[in-house]
């Protein structure tokens, strides 16, 4: 467990976590208006710019439980919704030539949040006393160049308010994505990429 007094990080724009082969961006509802809104982007452009990511295995419950943002039933299967790759595996977004992300001021939570991970650590007793540890992911531990000894300590009370805002967005989009499910499976919504598109684009 990090000494959260002790984590360091500085931005370098080393492009790494848009350019790694094997990370997915996880992009919840929210994160997808937000992206659509700022590209003013129509449903089709919308669905464009995703991937949805079919299993080659169906995941088991506990499997499920275990990720961050659920997968969501599509035409094709249960599907992980997040950021589309080029065939290099570069983020879509990531704009080569100038090294930097061509929507960054709308660019989803995982990567505002990245190299850090938050945790809520619920007080039973004092519900209101629950407090949110944050932590280095795996990934930023493995090749995050922002990550060094000599770099700054970071302003711990502005990344656990952005850890706030990010639990929230993530309860109420698994929250949104356990109805989807239970509508599918229940024959009372069609589960197509589009329809799940046009269904959060009406949340507004």
């Amino acid at each position: 467990m990090n000494n959260t007094n002790d984590l360091r990080f500085h931005c370098i724009r080393c492009g790494s976590c848009c350019t790694d082969l094997d990370t997915l961006v996880n992009t919840t509802y929210s994160d997808i208006i937000r992206i659509k809104n700022g590209l003013n982007l129509n449903l089709d452009e919308t669905i464009e710019i995703l991937g949805f990511y079919v299993f080659d295995k169906e995941p088991t419950t506990k499997e499920i439980n275990r990720m961050v943002v659920p997968p969501i039933e599509t035409e094709r299967g249960l599907a992980f919704v997040g950021l589309k790759k080029r065939s290099n595996g570069r983020c879509y977004f990531y704009d080569e030539t100038k090294k930097k992300c061509s929507i960054y001021d709308f660019r989803p939570n995982f990567c505002r949040t990245f190299p850090f991970t938050f945790k809520l650590l619920i007080d039973k007793e004092s519900p209101k006393k629950s407090e949110i540890e944050i932590f280095y992911t795996e990934k930023g531990l493995k090749y995050c160049h922002g990550i060094e000894e000599n770099a700054p300590i970071i302003d711990k009370d502005n990344w656990i308010q952005i850890g706030q805002k990010v639990i929230q967005d993530l309860t109420q989009n698994n929250v949104l994505i356990k109805e989807w499910n239970k509508g599918v499976k229940e024959n009372k919504i069609s589960p197509s990429v589009r329809n799940f598109i046009l269904t959060i684009s009406n949340l507004e």
